[in-house]
């Protein structure tokens, strides 16, 4: 009897370019705060508002793209390669109709986006003007994010892991040059440029990979999973992914209420607490693949071992994370603003911070992990009650009711979190080691039942 397979290796193979990659995605963000907290610190409650309702439509696309990501990884899987490049080219048509519609309902929106949720009437013209300039952005971006989708399931994350931080450089150089004139407007148009390459960039060199032939990146008579497959997958996802977006942009409109420190302090702890979440995102999406691959060889005890060990790596990931956020609170709070007192408000929370990292990167690894088996749809209604119901309740009464500020609205985040992933990793262990669920869901993806296609991985 052959030993059982260690997955410690390869997930930490694909998850390092895959983090790297992920916290690229959130360095340019940090780049925008950190440059306008210093050369313009009294638009970043401008700029938060603008990401507010930008980063819900977003996410919300990247859900829908999640088919891409899986479905390449299960055409491998099901030994036909050229099916990864057929699950790309329809990916990317997905990206610009979601792109277009998220840039659409936002002009659409405008002031009303803000107005509705009661944000002070001074800060909603120029958060408009952020908002409306970074939608322009969203197609780029989903472009991007399917091209890297589609890298990731072949095993070559490391293409876009470069191209995205040359696109850091870019868009470092983009915030110096137009934040000391132009503000939080002149940062989100650096994102727009930032974006033209990140995508123009990586689209090219995926076309000119040497073995595109063999995953059918130039081949147009390939077969392979169509868009109701690729819409089965990503549907799940969408849903889940924009109510917590939505909820967390909720919780922002929560903070913009509350007076200008307020929104800006909360941002940036967000900011911070994203930038550690990227690692996490790294780890599901290696788990996800894994887990996605296993299935696809109809191997669920190995499914099981990659989703159980994607989670314990998760969890040293993170209270190392934890340790050295902890250790230099000061110095992060005076590197995100020049103003002292936002500052010093947000050295004093970090520590709230620190305690949300554990449970906030448990619950989307094991969410990736459930997703990849086939369970699609417990994690969004556990994500819905959780991030949609207990957090903004929770968000409300502490910061409002209770007077509590950005605390009581990281401590909703916490509380959110601890169910959610408290819940997640309960119902994977209730299921990890049943072969039924992972024969059923390959059996349905090979015979392209798409009724039987609603599962995706959380990235």
């Amino acid at each position: 009897m052959s030993a059982p397979r260690s997955y410690v290796g390869a997930l930490l193979r694909l998850a390092g370019p895959v983090a790297l990659a992920r916290l690229g995605i959130i360095g340019m963000a940090i780049s925008d705060v950190v440059v306008v907290g210093q050369l313009a610190p009294r638009e970043l409650p401008h700029q938060a508002l603008g990401w507010a309702p930008t980063a819900v439509f977003l996410v919300a696309a990247i859900g829908l793209l999640q088919g891409v990501q899986v479905l390449a990884a299960r055409s491998l899987g099901e030994g036909n390669p050229q099916g990864a490049g057929v699950v790309l080219r329809r990916g990317l048509a997905l990206a610009l109709v979601a792109g277009g519609a998220s840039v659409a309902l936002m002009w659409w929106g405008g002031e009303h986006l803000f107005s509705t949720f009661g944000v002070e009437a001074d800060l909603a013209p120029l958060s408009t003007r952020v908002m409306q300039v970074l939608a322009l952005s969203i197609p780029l971006h989903l472009m991007y994010i399917a091209g890297t989708y589609f890298l990731e399931a072949i095993k070559k994350p490391a293409i876009s892991t470069i191209v995205m931080w040359f696109a850091n450089a870019v868009n470092l150089g983009l915030n110096l040059l137009w934040v000391p004139q132009h503000g939080a407007v002149g940062s989100a148009w650096a994102t727009v440029g930032a974006r033209v390459f990140l995508s123009g960039a990586l689209l090219l060199w995926i076309f000119l990979l040497p073995d595109g032939a063999k995953f059918g990146i130039r081949s147009f008579n390939a077969k392979g999973h169509g868009y109701r497959a690729l819409l089965g997958v990503g549907v799940a996802a969408a849903v889940s992914q924009a109510v917590e977006a939505g909820a967390f942009s909720g919780m922002t409109m929560i903070a913009g209420r509350l007076g200008a420190n307020i929104v800006a302090g909360y941002q940036i702890l967000l900011n911070l607490m994203a930038f550690v979440f990227m690692v996490a995102l790294g780890m599901a999406a290696a788990t996800a693949v894994l887990v996605s691959e296993a299935i696809g060889r109809k191997a669920p005890h190995d499914a099981a071992r990659a989703g159980w060990t994607g989670i314990g790596l998760n969890e040293v990931s993170m209270i190392l994370a934890a340790v050295v956020i902890f250790m230099f609170a000061v110095p992060i709070g005076r590197a995100y603003t020049a103003d002292v007192q936002l500052a010093a408000l947000i050295a004093s929370l970090i520590w709230i911070c620190v305690l949300i990292l554990h449970p906030d990167g448990a619950q989307v690894v094991t969410a990736s992990a459930l997703r990849a088996r086939g369970d699609n749809w417990f994690p969004t209604f556990s994500h819905i009650a959780a991030y949609a119901v207990v957090m903004p309740v929770l968000g409300f009464w502490f910061a409002e009711h209770l007077r509590m500020g950005v605390a009581g609205l990281l401590f909703a985040i916490l509380a959110a979190s601890l169910l959610s992933a408290s819940v997640l990793l309960l119902r994977w262990w209730a299921i990890a080691d049943k072969p039924g669920d992972a024969g059923h869901v390959d059996d349905a993806l090979i015979t392209g039942v798409a009724e039987a296609e609603v599962r995706d991985a959380r990235g």
